[in-house]
């Protein structure tokens, strides 16, 4: 990246979005240099005349500067409309010798004439939220880069368990290989399993079964066991929505790339097809009354807990 480089870094996903600003810094600086030469200011809190001056600063030592603004979507640029224009200029002309500006939030109005010209002139990227078969590739693609494999079914499983943002993803990646150590470079489903129920004498895992092998008795067992060992009744509700979701998703797809984005492993998509058809007409109907659940369960005043068996019940009582 050039010296002098503009970017522009928006979306909702942070966690990207910092990795990205990371990268950023860490090319345009060298190690020692990083303290003095690199500014953070939040856009709500400055005017873009402040921001403007910073960026025009010499870096300590002659070398290269980084003014990193935060939430610029939030910019304030009422009366400052000569300064905007001058702005713009020095972003047209290739900005300031040796020094990078970046320029980052959620998002910018690309309808007002400041960041429409801002966007189409510096190096724009939109980190965009993964959708929810996009997480075990990137829990690969993650570990690959720290000389680590997983397993398909250890991806999935990683993935349906721990919450979907990407930060709590990557901290639970770190506890994995800490976890792991220098026993083995590949990464099985009973690692996984070791690191985030370590106690624990049932998994959701054995509550799919108990569907599967229709014993209701199994299932409100493994259910009950997991909530008085403290497992959060979210993570039950991200489960069964999740993995109905996932069988409705099959019951539709059409082509080998859109079962390939379900799932990898032929093991977990065998679990999830026979899922679906236990119950007559297919999952949907099974992922409509869980959301409808989940949904009285956060606006109800009973426990989780009666929500939970409730909805143990009604899916037992769907399938065929």
């Amino acid at each position: 990246m050039a010296d002098n480089a503009i970017v522009l870094l928006t979306g909702n996903e942070v966690f990207l979005r910092r990795e990205k600003v990371e990268e950023i810094v860490t090319a345009a600086l060298p190690d020692g240099f990083a303290d003095f030469n690199y500014l953070r200011m939040d856009a709500r809190e400055k005017k873009l005349v402040d921001i403007l001056s910073s960026w025009e600063e010499r870096g300590f030592g002659g070398g290269n500067r980084v003014v990193h603004v935060e939430n610029i979507g939030k910019l304030r640029l009422k009366g400052q409309e000569k300064v905007a224009e001058f702005f713009l200029d020095r972003v047209k002309k290739g900005g300031v010798p040796r020094a990078v500006l970046i320029l980052e939030g959620e998002s910018v109005d690309k309808r007002t004439s400041f960041f429409k010209k801002l966007s189409a002139a510096a190096r724009s990227q939109d980190f965009k939220p993964l959708k929810n078969y996009q997480v075990p590739s990137f829990i690969s693609q993650r570990l690959r880069e720290k000389g680590y494999t997983i397993t398909p079914d250890a991806a999935e499983f990683l993935s349906d368990f721990a919450s979907s943002e990407l930060m709590s993803i990557a901290s639970e990646l770190e506890k994995l290989i800490l976890f792991v150590g220098d026993e083995t470079k590949q990464i099985e489903l009973e690692h996984v399993k070791g690191l985030l129920m370590p106690s624990r004498s049932y998994s959701t895992f054995d509550i799919h079964d108990a569907l599967l092998e229709r014993r209701p008795d199994t299932a409100h067992a493994a259910l009950n066991s997991m909530l008085t060992e403290g497992v959060s009744p979210i993570v039950f509700w991200r489960f069964f929505q999740s993995t109905l979701g996932k069988a409705r998703r099959l019951e539709r797809a059409r082509t080998g790339e859109e079962v390939t984005r379900i799932s990898r492993s032929t093991y977990y998509l065998d679990k999830l097809k026979r899922l679906g058809a236990s119950f007559p007409g297919g999952a949907n109907r099974a992922l409509v009354l869980t959301n409808k659940l989940e949904l009285a369960s956060r606006r109800g005043n009973l426990a989780d807990s009666f929500y939970l068996g409730y909805l143990l019940d009604g899916l037992f009582r769907m399938m065929r």
